[in-house]
């Protein structure tokens, strides 16, 4: 279902606050449009000249190691910026894939930079994007490290998960991002076998259950204490 400009402009985080005029002149440039589930928004090293927000559905970032193995770097959801980093002018260092199906706004990166220029409030609001996403990557760093076990790393992330796209029912946290076997080991950085062991021994602890691609989570504090005892 598609939405109007102006309803997507209202979702999108960054442009919180900023001058009603700014919003006006981005919306004269501004287009939407749907994508399929698996589909790119962008590619590694690709030139794009547009800066994509995801307005309604979710999106994984993503690059491929050496050995051709993908690793999940971020999952956004409704009203992120996808590629901030684009700014720079230069080639995109990171893939862009659709995890279910999304509305996704694309801007001329010009026009976005003249934007910033007549909008502190703006520019600000990127430079707080931008380090929240450093410091999601230190955190990511410091949980991938080869001395921290799988299950240690799966916590994390299914904590982390839950904190970023959880929604709450009776207790019970749903991870409200379709998730595979395969999609946990790329943004763990763990094999695929092992990490289904893990599932199937938080599943049997019963912190957890795994049920049509959707994780729930039955007791978050038992998870989150279950992390800090490993």
């Amino acid at each position: 279902v598609m939405i109007t400009l102006d309803e997507a402009l209202k979702k999108i985080i960054i442009f919180k606050n900023i001058n009603s005029k700014t919003i006006e002149y981005i919306k004269q440039f501004s287009t939407l449009k749907l994508y399929k589930e698996k589909d790119h928004v962008f590619i590694d090293k690709d030139e794009i000249m547009n800066i994509y927000f995801i307005i309604l559905g979710k999106a994984a970032l993503y690059k491929i190691n050496n050995f051709g193995d993908k690793k999940i770097i971020f999952i956004f959801d409704d009203g992120k910026i996808l590629n901030e980093h684009s700014l720079q002018n230069i080639k995109v260092s990171i893939s862009c894939e659709i995890l279910e199906d999304s509305i996704i706004m694309s801007v001329p990166c010009n026009i976005f930079f003249k934007a910033m220029e007549k909008d502190f409030i703006l520019s600000k609001s990127i430079i707080d994007s931008m380090s929240l996403n450093i410091r999601r990557l230190y955190r990511q760093l410091q949980n991938t490290t080869n001395n921290l076990e799988c299950e240690k790393r799966l916590a994390s992330k299914l904590l982390k998960l839950a904190k970023d796209n959880g929604i709450c029912c009776e207790n019970i946290v749903k991870i409200n991002v379709p998730l595979t076997i395969t999609y946990i080991s790329e943004m763990i950085g763990s094999r695929r076998e092992t990490v289904s062991r893990q599932i199937t021994k938080l599943s049997k602890l019963g912190f957890i259950e795994f049920k049509n691609n959707f994780i729930f989570i039955k007791d978050i504090e038992k998870l989150r204490n279950y992390f800090y005892d490993i």
